[in-house]
């Protein structure tokens, strides 16, 4: 059908010879167009935007724009010049457009819509009504991209374009501007609302830091706590002496939103240590709540404290309480407390992988990627007692003093700082007594039932919005906040989270068959020809979901996540989640487009072990996103942590064939996700192996392992590793050729990209650092966001450093040292040395276990076999060479190469190593030695020609030595093994060799170094199995 003709008013608009004339055919094309959505639909066919855009575009380029008398917010808000006013009428046309949902999207994006309302953001260049209704245009936008349905792409394009440079600096401006007046801070609301929507990924995070933006909404931050009278006493003394003292910001002003500033900045610290001390450090923040001692005008202030003490739970002594303090009720604390300080160590020291909480990453949704921070730099000016910050208990106070979402938004900013490390271990009572239950208690209250007219309305009225995501963001704060914590774990449970959780679940699975806004009536018929036909400018896209779906699909999501933080710990919990009947629900979220959730006596049998019910299109469910896919794959892997859960509930409801169907998913953080959920499925004790072996899973995941991405790599060498635990010789033989061995050996041994990824970051500031060992255990991994896009190679300067004059920032020790402690942690977190360092080490722990299992076997003739094979297959003298390499101290980039040092210790000396000033001294990882020496045992299990070879290997053996005094109990237990193994007397035929092995092992200092353990270990297991070994060390028995 033929385009209509161009109306008139379309054609005043184009052809107008005045900016006057312009401003009133928009104007009246604005009244016609406000509250109906059919002429909105009818001007986007006539080609509407592209003049809309081309008149935004050609007023910033043209240089008269700039001779006006009001370039900036600075000019009179009441009066706009005949050009302002056409930007600002074109801008409002755009945000009603906007406003017509989702189908509009794709028309804006092709006419350029976005970059030309950025365009005219800036405070410094327009008029406050000019970019006040350029913000209002975003944040339609916005809104309705949260509603497009899969595959739009249109959050991800609108984030990298408002977070890029020119952007972000209006956008800082904005936040930065001091006027009261009422549009400003309309204008900051919007900014704060479209941060909290939009920065997403830890790149606009880092982008959005080092612009100063979190400094801008942490003085903000800063000025409600001025406005409600909380400023810590002795802050202004405390300002004088460290400089701050002229940066405490003014009072909030009427109108600024506490809720969307919490929310801006939890949205931007997320679980980063780095943000989360930058947010700390803000000069702000630090002048209105400095780390200064308080004692309360009256002694009964202290009552409770002093009780709780007398009575064995508080401790005084070590730690008076804070002013901020005296706002809280006093909680009881354990003097046996589970959790030390060193949880949390400073900057410099490794971490286990399960005290990695509290690390800078996503401590309940770690099942999907490398853990980038476990190796931190040592640092000599980290602060181990540095106090903690009266922030921390302040917003606890906020929880409880607040409601609604300021309550849920004050929780999500003290949880990213708790989950940092940045609070006292002693504060982990205080969430479980005070925060947990009021959380629990706002998911019951605004747990209400969805009148019909809501779900099937295409808008809904702000209160529904607001008790919405309410109910979504206190989903995702408690999924955040127990995950990883006994203490709150149990203290969710207390609250009833499990029935409540699996409630919320099933509610997200009501049938919904109108999944998009029904067309308004119409005394014409639809002409869909029209939508199909002519310029993308003039092409309405797909209708967007509805709002009510929108929020079922985003409590789908994070209803799975509290799952996952629940099932992480307690197998009692995991139980009750079982016995809560959420597996079907979870089994379907596996799927894009859902069935009915169905329990095993449901199914037919031709059913079960289906690959997923994505048969296309839509579904009464609503479309399950990348993002709830990946939510029900943690929610797997944490569920089958439990062998009675794999083998009864899981392969009940068949769930193997769904996750063996995402394997090979086309977006590859939905691979990272299903093949970690598979990594728990392979073991053992699953009945899932043999149905997923016949489905091709090796075959998958040994692709899976010549990818590129590291966090494919890492998981299905686990998961490989696990599987062939149970196999026979000749599927473990297929198994390995299927990997290739000489892909093998090169994951295992390759440190080449380290010394890339080294070169690569050069600062102007060189100095020699050490990576100490890493405690590592080998359960489920951690999760932290690859951030390989961030570029951390250039001198990092402090932004907050710009506001504080010079000379007070040269006399402060305080800012000083702050900036430094900034640097540093925020080069360990986004140094690509670093990230490289911690991807391969994960990659070769995984690869040397899968070896180990290799060589696992019940009976001496296969293990033999086996070894030999092996042996064939990666040559002798390489593997023991490999192997021999890994115990060595690295330098790396030394003098634009890789040194290696013998001295492979546990503990090398300090120093360049390789004599540099630009070098990287690499210890062996514990982890890496325990999986190398399990390898050495089961050879060492064989027959005695592995033995004698073994004991052969004399530099192997004198790296190992090195290796006693670990602080890991599994490499020193691992190490008596082998000698246990060693010094093993098969039959009188054995009789000589094994002598002899006994005496080559003493000569090189072993007996005594067990004998050591023996006396003075303290690990029972350790010292008995030393015991062992030095028996028959002495005196070799059969």
């Amino acid at each position: 059908m033929a385009r209509p003709q161009t109306p008139p008013l379309l054609s005043q608009i184009r052809v107008a010879r005045s900016y006057s004339e312009q401003a009133t055919a928009l104007r009246a094309l604005r009244d016609e167009l406000v509250g109906h959505i059919q002429r909105k639909e009818r001007w986007i066919q006539n080609g509407i935007l592209e003049p809309l855009v081309e008149i935004l575009q050609d007023d910033v380029r043209s240089p008269t724009r700039l001779i006006g008398k009001e370039p900036s917010q600075t000019g009179q808000p009441g009066f706009l010049s005949d050009h302002e006013m056409v930007r600002l009428l074109c801008l409002q046309l755009i945000a009603s457009f906007a406003y017509g949902g989702a189908a509009f999207l794709a028309p804006i994006h092709a006419a350029g819509v976005v970059p030309a309302v950025m365009s005219v953001i800036s405070p410094a260049d327009n008029s406050r009504q000019v970019v006040l209704a350029a913000l209002r245009a975003l944040s339609n936008i916005t809104a309705s991209a949260e509603l497009t349905p899969i595959g739009g792409g249109y959050t991800s394009r609108l984030s990298d374009a408002l977070f890029s440079s020119g952007p972000v600096d209006a956008l800082r401006t904005i936040l930065f501007h001091g006027s009261l007046d009422s549009m400003v801070q309309e204008q900051k609301c919007l900014v704060a609302g479209l941060i909290s929507r939009l920065c997403k990924s830890p790149r606009h995070q880092n982008a959005l830091a080092d612009a100063g933006i979190l400094d801008s909404l942490a003085t903000m931050l800063a000025s409600f706590v001025v406005s409600r009278g909380e400023v810590v006493p002795g802050a202004e003394l405390a300002g004088q002496t460290n400089g701050l003292a002229r940066l405490r910001p003014a009072p909030a002003p009427p109108g600024a939103d506490l809720a969307l500033v919490l929310e801006a900045l939890s949205t931007i610290v997320a679980d980063s240590r780095f943000r989360s001390c930058y947010l700390l450090s803000s000069p702000a923040i630090m002048s209105v709540f400095p780390s200064v001692e308080f004692m309360p005008p009256a002694t009964e202030s202290r009552a409770a404290w002093n009780a709780l003490e007398a009575n064995g739970f508080g401790d005084l002594g070590t730690k008076n309480p804070g002013a901020i303090d005296y706002l809280l009720p006093a909680v009881p604390v354990p003097k046996l407390y589970s959790r030390g300080r060193n949880e949390y160590p400073p900057l410099g020291f490794s971490q286990s992988r399960d005290a990695l909480a509290g690390s800078g990453r996503s401590s309940t949704f770690k099942f999907t990627g490398i853990d980038l921070g476990r190796l931190d730099v040592s640092s000599e000016e980290e602060d181990d007692d540095e106090p903690e910050s009266p922030l921390i208990p302040w917003l606890i106070h906020l929880v409880r003093s607040t409601d609604g979402l300021e309550r849920v938004m004050a929780a999500a900013l003290l949880t990213s700082l708790f989950k940092s490390g940045f609070a006292v271990p002693e504060r982990e009572q205080a969430l479980a007594f005070l925060v947990i239950p009021l959380l629990c208690q706002l998911l019951k209250e605004h747990d209400k039932e969805v009148p019909a007219s809501v779900q099937q309305a295409a808008f809904v009225e702000p209160d529904t919005a607001t008790q919405w995501a309410i109910q979504e963001r206190t989903l995702d704060v408690l999924a955040r906040l127990v995950g990883d914590s006994e203490v709150l774990q149990q203290a969710a449970y207390d609250c009833g989270i499990i029935k409540m959780v699996a409630k919320l679940l099933k509610d997200s699975y009501e049938p919904h068959p109108v999944q998009s806004a029904p067309r308004p009536w119409s005394p014409e018929p639809e002409q869909t020809n029209d939508f199909e036909q002519g310029l993308a400018t003039c092409r309405l896209g797909p209708p967007g979901q509805l709002p009510a779906t929108a929020h079922k699909i985003r409590m789908r999501e994070s209803a799975l996540k509290l799952v996952t933080a629940m099932a992480t710990l307690s197998k009692d919990y995991r139980e009750a989640l079982v016995e809560a009947d959420i597996v079907p629900y979870i089994v379907e979220s596996l799927s894009t487009f859902p069935g009915k959730p169905k329990s095993p006596k449901e199914q037919p049998a031709s059913e079960k072990g289906r690959d997923g019910g994505d048969a296309g299109g839509a579904s009464p469910y609503g479309p399950n996103l990348n993002a709830v896919i990946m939510a029900a794959c943690h929610a797997t892997r944490a569920l089958a942590r439990l062998p009675s859960i794999v083998r009864t509930t899981l392969q009940d409801h068949g769930i193997a064939m769904p996750i063996n169907k995402l394997l090979r998913h086309p977006a590859a953080e939905v691979q990272i996700a299903a093949s970690s959920a598979v990594i728990n499925l392979l073991t053992n004790c699953s009945p899932m192996v043999e149905p997923l072996l016949d489905a091709g899973v090796v075959k998958t995941l040994c692709e899976h392992a010549h990818s590129l991405n590291p966090g494919l790599q890492l998981n299905a060498l686990w998961a490989l590793k696990h599987l062939v635990v149970n196999l026979d010789n000749n599927l473990r033989k297929q198994c390995l050729e299927e990997l290739e061995p000489g892909w093998l050996v090169q994951l295992i041994s390759d440190d080449a990209s380290e010394d890339e990824a080294f070169r690569a970051q050069a600062r102007p500031e060189r100095r020699v650092t050490t990576t100490n060992p890493a405690d590592e255990e080998d359960e489920d991994m951690e999760n932290t966001e690859n951030l390989y896009e961030d570029d951390s190679s250039q001198s990092w300067i402090w932004p907050a450093m710009s506001l504080i004059p010079p000379a007070a920032a040269a006399g402060s020790r305080r800012l000083q040292q702050v900036s430094l402690k900034l640097g540093l942690l925020r080069e360990a977190e986004l140094s690509p040395a670093r990230k490289c360092r911690a991807d391969t080490i994960a990659i070769q722990e995984q690869g040397l276990g899968f070896i180990r299992n290799l060589l696992m076997l019940p009976t001496p003739a296969s293990q033999t076999d086996m070894v030999d094979y092996l042996f064939t297959e990666l040559g002798q003298d390489r593997l023991f060479g490999i192997l021999a390499d890994k115990l060595k101290v690295r330098v790396v980039g030394a003098f634009g190469r890789r040194g290696r040092s013998a001295a492979g210790t546990a503990r090398g000396g300090g120093g360049g190593g390789g004599g540099g000033n630009d070098t990287l001294v690499v210890y062996p990882q514990p982890r890496i030695v325990e999986n190398l020496t399990y390898i050495l045992v089961h050879m060492a299990a064989g027959v005695p020609r592995h033995r004698q070879l073994v004991v052969a290997q004399t530099e192997l053996l004198r790296l190992l030595g090195g290796h006693f005094n670990s602080k890991d109990a599994g490499v020193r237990r691992a190490l008596c093994q082998l000698f246990v193994n060693l010094s093993f007397l098969e039959g009188e035929a054995d009789r000589g060799a094994c002598s002899q092995r006994a005496l080559e092992l003493e000569r090189l200092g072993f007996v005594a170094k067990l004998e050591g353990l023996e006396r003075g270990d303290g690990d029972l297991d350790v010292r008995e199995r030393a015991k062992a070994a030095v028996a028959q060390l002495k005196t070799p028995t059969v």
